[in-house]
């Protein structure tokens, strides 16, 4: 859990509905002319969380949320990213294609650590 950039260590369990998983993809496509006008767009909506999905590019982060709110799902379990690049005219014309597979769950409920004991 994190306010701002200030993360807090909290101790949650929660119960997942491993019965109804289901495998989840989304694909996110980009191309630009001249490195910077974008010929294909994709919005803003990206999905970054401090805990779980650290490190994610702006496209890795699109084609999740994507793949989130299609499946209608909590978490996606393992996600597994695949890139391809291409480049045409000395590098004036670029295309991009992101693609995210994965589990979806949902949350069944939150559980309350009655001991206290922090998550480390």
């Amino acid at each position: 859990m994190s306010l701002g950039n200030n993360n807090i260590n909290t101790y949650v369990e929660a119960e997942l509905d491993y019965v109804n998983a289901k495998k989840v993809q989304a694909s996110v496509n980009t191309s630009t002319l001249f490195g910077f006008i974008q010929l294909e767009r994709n919005g803003n909506k990206t999905l970054k969380s401090a805990n779980r999905y650290k490190g994610l590019n702006k496209r890795e982060a699109q084609a999740l949320y994507r793949a989130k709110e299609n499946a209608n799902v909590d978490i996606i379990l393992e996600p597994e990213f695949e890139t391809e690049k291409h480049s045409w005219f000395l590098g004036l014309y670029r295309t991009s294609s992101t693609k995210v597979r994965g589990w979806g769950v949902n949350i069944k409920g939150i559980k309350y650590d009655q001991h206290g004991t922090p998550n480390r």
